[in-house]
């Protein structure tokens, strides 16, 4: 029997611990990192969008679809993502159509690599 690996959801993620806490991979780890050395406050995974509400449908309940970012900050998402599995596009696409249905002026990041999530951190250090 085959041992569930927690990341399942996410492809060739491997898990990474940075002071105690535990990412779902080595590059939201390393924005973690950068965004510490810069004095850059996010919160990780601690704010969910519930970008579809729950509906009924011919009888049936159907479950709300919700959104958990890396990484929130004032005014910034980050969502690190070296492989976006083939649900990640449409639920990134339903993600930006409630912030502007909600008219939440939030500058969103999408860093695939390290040399990525450089650059995205030197662009919000500058904004700040």
């Amino acid at each position: 029997m085959k041992k569930k690996n927690k990341n399942q959801h996410v492809r060739n993620a491997t898990p990474t611990k940075v002071d105690g806490i535990q990412f779902k991979s080595k590059l939201e780890a390393y924005c973690y990192s950068k965004l510490k050395e810069n004095n850059i406050k996010a919160d990780y995974e601690k704010i969910v969008f519930e970008i579809l509400p729950a509906i009924e449908y011919q009888g049936k309940k159907v479950q709300p679809m919700r959104f958990t970012p890396d990484f929130v900050g004032k005014g910034f998402i980050i969502e690190c993502k070296g492989n976006p599995n083939d649900a990640f596009p449409l639920r990134w696409k339903i993600f930006k159509h409630y912030l502007y249905n909600n008219k939440l002026n939030i500058k969103l990041y999408l860093p695939r690599k390290p040399e990525q999530v450089d650059k995205v951190i030197k662009e919000i250090k500058n904004e700040l």
